[in-house]
């Protein structure tokens, strides 16, 4: 059950890191400093690494 929920917020984690990228690469392209899309798209990452991780370790105890 816990491997279920885990790759259930992997998806959306990744569903919503796709926006705070494109966001975050048309700031770029436009020379602006976005620092709100990068904060979010950093913490989407780390929360991503973070749950990979946890499954990892999940499916190697079992």
């Amino acid at each position: 059950m816990t491997i279920v929920i885990g790759l259930i917020i992997l998806v959306l984690l990744l569903l919503s890191m796709i926006p705070n990228y494109k966001v975050m690469k048309e700031a770029q392209a436009n020379g602006e400093n976005n620092k709100r899309a990068k904060l979010m798209f950093g913490v989407d990452a780390i929360l991503l690494v973070l749950i990979v991780v946890t499954l990892i370790f999940n499916i190697v105890q079992h």
